[in-house]
């Protein structure tokens, strides 16, 4: 048995990366107290299918819980909701809470997460919201009925993912976008480009290239959004969709290395040798990028909290997992493996006009990234070439039609 495997847990934060560290840590053997500290009233939580499945009424809430509340007393694991940490003392490892109480630790674990971006000047008008939080999704869904006209500001996929679903709803939506593409910061221009029109073709008025100049409001309520073209939006709410950021006040506080996000190394370690940093509150190393960065998924944060969880237990490091995402719109899934930033080059396969294909992104001929549009067979076979360091070159792609995971298989036999 490792000697961490008594040691005082305490996890700040009580989302997706902090209830998989908790598990694995339990599944592993670590037998020491663990606490999760948590500013919501709920327990971990589901945070994708608020912007889809729970805002539409398909999934009660009880639903997006990932762990049925008897885990935490069968599992010994504290649950601290309601509470929020309002320091850190590395001297005496011990966490301040605003309630008044504190909890001492051997290990620290910061799984802050992130906040969305909010414009100062209309965050107190009642119609104007983000969606992040369950509380937020409950907000929304409880104005629905009362609907025509949503502003949505920023086209990445919070918001086109609301977009679409509103849209389903039969309220009218427009996506007001500042850069010259959707999904500019996460993708390359065919994929922006099909879903510039999948939204039209729903009904979707998405205006990119665009600047606010006013927000006009009256009674507290925003009425209409002016456009540096002349454009006046009226409409009932504003959702501002328009990119978080990392929850690092704290560390920043406790004197942790920080920068856009808390700075850890391959083993999610912080600066202080005690204390880890998980999900998107940390800016981390990935294999195969010059800097560190900062990932917003659910995947992850189950990487980093299994990073996590054999590091305090003394066990080995797991194996790389290249980052991974998912987005759901209408009846269109797309899933990207890799980081398509730095292409020089593109190879589509599949049908763009059917909305069944894949753009597999290559920096000169060394692939980094695909994006799948309802073609798992791709995204699965692009994950694994990045998993395994296959080499796929644009040549293996171009005039064929031979499956990809036939084509990863026979690479992998040479």
């Amino acid at each position: 048995m490792s000697l961490a495997s008594k040691d005082r847990i305490v996890i700040v934060g009580a989302g997706q990366a902090a209830i998989q560290l908790a598990q694995t840590l339990r599944m592993k053997g670590h037998a020491g107290p663990i606490t999760l500290l948590g500013e919501e009233s709920a327990p971990p939580y589901q945070r994708p299918p608020l912007s889809k499945a729970f805002m539409k009424g398909d999934l009660a809430e009880e639903k997006l819980f990932l762990k049925p509340l008897s885990f935490y007393e069968n599992k010994d694991v504290g649950l601290c909701l309601n509470t929020r940490v309002t320091g850190i003392d590395r001297a005496n490892k011990t966490v301040t809470c605003a309630d008044g109480t504190s909890h001492d630790y051997d290990r620290l674990v910061l799984a802050t997460g992130s906040r969305p971006r909010m414009l100062d000047s209309i965050a107190h008008l009642e119609n104007v919201q983000v969606l992040r939080g369950l509380e937020d999704a409950k907000a929304l869904k409880a104005r629905l009925s009362d609907l025509k006209h949503v502003t949505v500001l920023g086209g990445g996929y919070i918001g086109l993912e609301a977009a679409a679903v509103l849209r389903g709803m039969g309220i009218d939506v427009v996506v007001l976008e500042r850069m010259p593409r959707l999904l500019a910061r996460v993708t390359g221009e065919t994929i922006s480009d099909y879903f510039l029109r999948l939204h039209r073709h729903h009904g979707v008025n998405i205006l990119c290239d665009v600047e606010v100049t006013e927000y006009v409001s009256s009674d507290d309520r925003l009425t209409a959004v002016k456009l540096a073209d002349g454009r006046d939006i009226a409409t009932d709410l504003l959702l501002v969709g328009i990119g978080v950021l990392p929850n690092q006040e704290l560390a920043e506080e406790a004197g942790l290395e920080c920068g856009n996000g808390i700075i850890v190394d391959e083993d999610s370690r912080t600066s202080d040798e005690r204390i880890y940093a998980i999900g998107d509150c940390s800016m981390r190393p990935l294999q195969g990028q010059p800097q560190k960065l900062r990932l917003e998924s659910v995947p992850n944060a189950i990487d980093q909290a299994d990073i996590v969880a054999a590091h305090i237990l003394g066990a080995e490091r797991p194996g790389y997992n290249p980052p991974w995402f998912w987005s759901d719109q209408y009846d269109i899934k797309i899933q990207t493996a890799g980081l398509f930033t730095g292409h020089t080059h593109t190879v589509v396969r599949g049908d763009i006009e059917v909305g069944r294909f894949a753009v597999f992104y290559f920096e000169s001929d060394r692939f980094i990234a695909v994006d799948a549009i309802n073609d798992p067979q791709s995204f699965m076979a692009g994950k694994q070439v990045l998993k395994l360091s296959i080499p796929l070159k644009r040549h293996h792609l171009e005039e064929t039609d031979e499956p990809m995971m036939s084509i990863v298989k026979k690479l992998q036999q040479k």
